[in-house]
């Protein structure tokens, strides 16, 4: 038993209503109970891999090295979708071959990525509808319980299927066409701008982000600076620009949903 096991850390679209999420964590605890088993969230839309990989890319940076990803948002399980660990930096993901890994992975810098095919390190049987518990929770736990070379998991593979978060697209006529990548619990909608984008784009000039037949026009460094009611921007703890609405949720006010289309549209000084 190793005593200085890795966190292994859980993005899932299981919610905890269900049994699945605990089971992922006795399978863990059955390999190494003493593996730290962190939580991320099991409150990943079902299987939305976008929102699942742009969660996951803003929040490993801060996991200590050599933490297990197992990740889980899996709308191909029992297809002809691989099963991978990605070793990228200091960190290790496990999970299925849709793109949900990519961005994390490829910002922390890819070494190798492995088709998860040797069944030594599997439950037996092996479900076709079960593969978090069967494949991608063992083999997490066996690479944070002190697994020595992750190549006897399989055969090293040149590439995997990419994700990432769309770029912001000029429209001509200093006017931008932005998308929302993520709503959290708030009702904060998450758009695909930086803070750094926003300021280089906007700099002192009036502006009007467009959602929904809805015109966002003030922009606040903090929730507490806008008046009740109002919808505003600013930029977020994970620096993307989101549409805020003090003491209530911006998401349910502009009817938003994760895909939706806003325009930026910036004005002259003069």
């Amino acid at each position: 038993m190793n005593h200085a096991a890795n966190p292994v850390v859980l993005l899932t679209d299981f919610g905890t209503g269900d049994i699945f999420a605990g089971v992922l964590k006795a399978v863990i605890c059955s390999i190494d109970p003493q593996i730290p088993v962190i939580d991320l969230s099991h409150d990943v839309k079902p299987g939305d891999i976008a929102c699942g990989s742009f969660m996951l890319s803003c929040a490993c940076r801060y996991f200590p090295e050599k933490t297990v990803f197992c990740v889980i948002v899996d709308p191909g399980v029992g297809s002809r979708r691989r099963s991978l660990c990605i070793e990228a930096g200091d960190y290790f993901f496990v999970g299925p071959d849709n793109g949900i890994m990519w961005a994390a992975a490829s910002a922390a810098g890819i070494k190798r990525i492995i088709h998860l095919t040797n069944r030594d390190f599997f439950l037996d049987p092996v479900s076709s509808t079960f593969h978090g518990r069967d494949i991608f929770a063992p083999v997490a736990a066996h690479i944070s319980a002190g697994l020595k070379d992750i190549s006897v998991l399989g055969p090293c593979v040149d590439e995997c299927v990419k994700h990432a978060v769309p770029d912001i697209k000029p429209l001509g006529h200093a006017r931008w066409e932005l998308i929302v990548v993520a709503i959290d619990r708030f009702g904060n909608i998450t758009l695909n701008m930086t803070g750094d984008e926003f300021k280089n784009i906007v700099h002192d000039r009036k502006f009007c982000l467009t959602m929904n037949n809805t015109c966002v026009e003030k922009y606040f460094d903090v929730y507490a600076d806008a008046d009740e009611g109002q919808c505003f921007l600013m930029c977020s703890s994970f620096s993307f620009m989101e549409i805020a609405l003090k003491n209530s949720s911006a998401a349910a006010r502009l009817d938003a949903k994760p895909m939706d289309r806003a325009v930026l549209e910036v004005f002259s000084l003069s």
